[in-house]
C-alpha cells in the first residue's frame, strides 16, 4: 500500500465535490497550488498589478518545484532501503552460516577501505587549501579562483544558479584525486546570505574578501575570458592564479570580463577550445566556443594539470548536447548567444545555469555522483 504524502497538496487532486449551483468544481491545477504555497509563505496571493509578480510568481513555482522534488526523493530512498533489504534477507538465506559470516567480513574490510580512500583525499585537499593560500609563495598545487565582485549585480534567480555551480565545483574539486586550491574571492553580501541556506558552510574551499589581485597580486592573476586574444595553452601552477568570473551571465554583456581584466591591468586568456575543434568533435554547425558552465571550467583546468592535455580536459567538460549541431529549429530561447559573460568567464564562453544539467559520464562529478549504487552496497554492509 502506498504511504500517505507528508506534502498532500503536491500532487494536483480533482475534486469531485459539488457546489451550490450543482455544477461540479474545477479540478485543483498547479496554478492554483502555486498560488495556495504562495499564500502561505508572503501571507496574501499574488497582486496581478505588482511591478514584481514575475519574479514571485518564478519564486513560488521554485518552492513548489523543491517540495515535490523533496517528496520524490523521500519515496525513492524508502524503496531502495526496501530493496536492499529484501536483497540482503535472500542473500543470507541461500548461505550456510559459515559463508554468511565471511561475506559480512569482506564487506565490512571494504567498508573500512572505503572510510580511509576518503579520509586520505580529505586530507589532500586541506593540504591543497593550505599550501594555494595567498602568501603562501610558489607551489605545485593549482590555484583556481572565482571572483564573485560581480555579485552583488545579478538578480536573485541568477545569485542561486551561481551558487549551484560553485557547490558543484566544490564537490570535483573535492572528489579529484590531485584537487586544486579552489578559492572565491570577493566574498561577501548579497551572494553570502542566498548561498546560507544552499549550504555554503559545507563547500570544501577558501573564502576571501579581497579581489584576486589584492590578494594574489596582480603578476600573478590569469582572467579567463572568451573575448581574450591569447589561448592558454599551459598551466604555471608555481607562479600564476586563475581566475573565473563567477557570474551567470543571462544578459550577454559582451566584453565583461575582458573589460575586468584591462581594468585591473592583468593578464587575459581563453580556453583553447578553437585550436582543437575537430579533436573536440565540434564540426560544422556546432558553436567553436561552447557555452560552459563555472564547474566545467573548474573540471577542464584540474584534469588539465593532471594529464596535460588539453583535448582530453576540454573533452570531459564540455557537455555532450553542446556538440550537437545547431540547427535553426533547435535554436530556442535556451540558447544563450556568443559572448563574454563572466561567469562563463571562463575563458571559453558566457556561463549559464546548472540546473537542468546533463549527466556527464565523467567519473569526476557532483556530490551525487553514483549514490543510488552506494546506497544499496552502505545499507547491505550495515
Amino acid at each position: 500500500m502506498a504511504e500517505k504524502s507528508d506534502c498532500p497538496d503536491l500532487e494536483p487532486v480533482k475534486d469531485k465535490r459539488i457546489s451550490e449551483g450543482g455544477a461540479a468544481e474545477p479540478e485543483t491545477t498547479l496554478n492554483d497550488i502555486i498560488d495556495k504555497k504562495n499564500t502561505q509563505f508572503n501571507g496574501s496571493v499574488l497582486n496581478p498589478s505588482t511591478s514584481g509578480r514575475r519574479d514571485e510568481v518564478w519564486e513560488a513555482r521554485r518552492r513548489f518545484n523543491n517540495l515535490r522534488r523533496r517528496e520524490k526523493a523521500k519515496v525513492s530512498h524508502k524503496a531502495r532501503v526496501e530493496a536492499a533489504r529484501v536483497a540482503q534477507e535472500a542473500l543470507e538465506a541461500s548461505m550456510s552460516a559459515e559463508q554468511w559470516a565471511e561475506w559480512r567480513e569482506a564487506q565490512e574490510a571494504e567498508r573500512v577501505q572505503r572510510i580511509a580512500a576518503e579520509a586520505a583525499q580529505a586530507e589532500r585537499l586541506a593540504a591543497a587549501l593550505a599550501a594555494g593560500g595567498p602568501g603562501a609563495g610558489s607551489a605545485s598545487v593549482l590555484r583556481i579562483v572565482i571572483d564573485c565582485s560581480f555579485a552583488p549585480e545579478s538578480p536573485p534567480k541568477e545569485l542561486r544558479s551561481l551558487c549551484k555551480q560553485i557547490e558543484n565545483s566544490s564537490a570535483i574539486n573535492k572528489r579529484y584525486p590531485r584537487p586544486a586550491c579552489l578559492t572565491l574571492a570577493s566574498w561577501g553580501e548579497p551572494l553570502a546570505s542566498v548561498a546560507a541556506p544552499c549550504g555554503a558552510a559545507g563547500w570544501r574551499l577558501a573564502k576571501l574578501v579581497e579581489g584576486p589581485a589584492e590578494a594574489f597580486g596582480a603578476q600573478a592573476v590569469v582572467v579567463l575570458s572568451p573575448d581574450a586574444a591569447e589561448p592558454l595553452l599551459d598551466l604555471d601552477s608555481e607562479r600564476r592564479v586563475y581566475v573565473i568570473g563567477g557570474i551567470v551571465d543571462r544578459t550577454h554583456r559582451k566584453g565583461l570580463t575582458l573589460k575586468y581584466a584591462e581594468a585591473r591591468q592583468v593578464e587575459c586568456r581563453r580556453l583553447p577550445v578553437a585550436e582543437h575543434a575537430e579533436q573536440l568533435g565540434l564540426g560544422k554547425g556546432t558553436r567553436k566556443c561552447p557555452v560552459l558552465n563555472i564547474d566545467d571550467v573548474v573540471k577542464a583546468l584540474i584534469i588539465y594539470h593532471d594529464t596535460r592535455d588539453w583535448v582530453r580536459a576540454l573533452d570531459a567538460a564540455i557537455p555532450i548536447r553542446k556538440r550537437k549541431p545547431q540547427t535553426a529549429s533547435s535554436r530556442g530561447p535556451a540558447v544563450v548567444p556568443l559572448g563574454p559573460g563572466p561567469g562563463a568567464g571562463a575563458g571559453s564562453c558566457i556561463s549559464e545555469s546548472s540546473e537542468g544539467k546533463e549527466e556527464d559520464p565523467d567519473p569526476v562529478g557532483s556530490e551525487c555522483h553514483g549514490q543510488g549504487e552506494a546506497s544499496v552496497r552502505d545499507t547491505l554492509s550495515s
